[in-house]
């Protein structure tokens, strides 16, 4: 605790006979009138200041013993008068005793985390009021009570927390929990504006995902919140991602010229890094029309409750990817039960109205020429022929039918010539100027399943650079890479934002076929895009996993 500036020991007043003064201050004479009666009555010297700054032009003509502090107060309140005491070195050491209406476990620790000694709420009895003053004034007692305050703020933080905790943990959906978050950080620091902002999956920018507010917010002033990773250093004066923690924003600086409305009418602007497993999860704006300062153990909450904010969004997350990914293997296994019968029925279809059409026309053919062998060997040799080209035409139907379960080329003539043969026919039939270049490096012998998929993989993203990139130029990649099959797909075409997880496969049917077929050889398939940046889908696969054995 810090003694520069301390009012005079109980030994000092005791040999000069000197009362200790004490300095009541609240706007309320007859409360400040009130109790300088009982402590004029226990002997102590009393002056009265109703308001804070009288309270410190008191202090300053002569420092007090001990100070009783209201907080409710107009122009300057009792937190104010409390945080200049506490920051001059002159009187950081004065007892201050906080004496107030205000019972919230936010105010309580407002108050002890401040530095004040003690805190009684009105109505109070004056027994215990008289009973507190003497123990703070007892030079031996002051150890005891400093310790008891930082008990009590300690048990006060650990309360606040696990309150948060369990509103936190009691739901997995995101939007409830930011929701959580913003309402009860408001209520708790009695803010006007309380903001979460998430970032895309790209880390370029902020975007408003919650908020609360006291004031009424257009949707310009709502959109104040959505910002680039570099406005936020700047308005943070650093990446306060690195350091993590509280920073205090210029409410100039935010607003620019161009917001107006409420916004406008702030004072004070905070905001709030959120990590999680060192990874940005978003940022806590804290808004307020006054004026604020917070003190070390209100740093302190605000640090851990950030943090099991963003453990609880990092965790909402991952749930919602794995619910996502749940209904996305339901509905696919579904799609692929469908096409299994879908393709059965067309192969059944195929087989009856073509080869075996074909082959009921040569057995009678057959049976004709078996006849008539002996009887008219020339019609017999005409039925033979025709019995002939029955069976050739099946033969083509049946390479045909074939063909559609499993592209022949890829038996005929392997990957690299089967995949060069298909770009050659998308460069022919897309509706733009395309070339797309094919790099194959010295790979191994695959097995039949590994050229299959890594045909239809590039087969779908190639569609898609097609279909979606508006592209000049495309390449596909085929190579050994640190000990894995590396297959890259890449285009100088427009790009895209890149959504969320489940928001991207939502829209794609396509990538999630993509991404189960790497899936099922053990590979693992990513996509890279931004506007203006092309797009880069890139799949691995473990060597062993792909290649022939021997």
């Amino acid at each position: 605790m810090v003694s520069g500036g301390m009012g005079r020991s109980a030994e000092e007043r005791e040999e000069g006979k000197e009362a200790a003064d004490i300095l009541v201050v609240d706007d309320e004479p007859d409360v400040a009138k009130i109790i300088a009666m009982n402590l004029e009555f226990e002997g102590y010297r009393v002056r009265k200041a109703h308001g804070g700054r009288q309270a410190l032009e008191e202090v300053a003509r002569k420092k007090p013993d001990c100070v009783l502090l209201d907080i409710m107060m107009p122009e300057v309140d009792g937190w104010e008068v409390l945080r200049r005491l506490k920051e001059d070195p002159e009187t950081a050491g004065i007892p201050v005793i906080v004496v107030t209406a205000r019972n919230t476990d936010m105010d309580y620790l407002k108050g002890l985390g401040g530095g004040a000694v003690g805190y009684i709420t009105k109505p109070f009895d004056t027994g215990t009021l008289k009973a507190y003053v003497a123990r703070v004034l007892q030079e031996r007692d002051r150890e005891l009570v400093e310790q008891a305050r930082e008990d009590r703020v300690r048990r006060l933080q650990l309360s606040t927390l696990r309150d948060i905790t369990e509103k936190l943990i009691s739901t997995p959906e995101i939007e409830d929990i930011l929701e959580s978050i913003a309402e009860k950080l408001l209520t708790l620091f009695g803010l006007d504006i309380c903001a979460l902002c998430l970032p895309d999956p790209a880390g370029r920018s902020l975007h408003l995902a919650s908020i609360r507010s006291r004031l009424p917010l257009s949707r310009r002033e709502e959109a104040a919140f959505d910002l680039s990773r570099d406005r936020l250093l700047e308005l943070a004066g650093c990446d306060p991602f690195s350091r993590g923690g509280l920073y205090a924003v210029s409410p100039g600086d935010f607003m620019q010229s161009q917001v107006a409305g409420s916004l406008a009418g702030l004072r004070s602007i905070y905001l709030l890094t959120l990590k999680a497993r060192e990874k940005p999860v978003g940022v806590i704006f804290l808004g307020h029309r006054a004026e604020v300062r917070f003190g070390e153990q209100e740093r302190e909450l605000l640090a851990a409750i950030g943090n099991q904010a963003a453990i609880a969004i990092e965790n909402a997350r991952l749930y919602d990817d794995l619910r996502y990914d749940e209904e996305v293997h339901r509905q696919l296994l579904q799609r692929v039960i469908t096409a299994q019968e879908d393709e059965r029925r067309r192969v059944a279809m195929e087989l009856h109205d073509g080869v075996i059409q074909n082959l009921v026309s040569a057995a009678f053919r057959l049976q004709l020429c078996s006849a008539r062998l002996e009887s008219d060997p020339e019609e017999a040799h005409q039925a033979l022929l025709e019995a002939q080209g029955v069976i050739d035409a099946g033969i083509v139907e049946m390479r045909r039918i074939i063909s559609g379960l499993r592209p022949s080329v890829l038996d005929d003539l392997g990957l690299s010539a089967a995949l060069q043969k298909y770009i050659m026919r998308l460069q022919e039939e897309a509706p733009f100027d395309l070339r797309i270049e094919l790099e194959e490096r010295e790979i191994p012998p695959l097995t039949m399943e590994a050229e299959t998929t890594l045909f239809r993989i590039s087969q779908e993203a190639l569609n898609n650079v097609v279909k979606h990139s508006r592209c000049s130029r495309a390449r596909v990649t085929i190579r050994v890479d640190d000990g894995e099959l590396l297959l890259r797909v890449e285009d100088d075409g427009v790009g895209f934002e890149l959504p969320g997880l489940q928001r991207r496969m939502a829209r794609s049917y396509g990538l999630l076929g993509m991404r189960e077929r790497a899936e099922s050889l053990g590979g693992m398939m990513s996509v890279k895009s931004a506007p203006g940046e092309g797009t880069l889908v890139e799949v691995r696969f473990p060597l062993y996993t792909v290649t022939k054995e021997g």
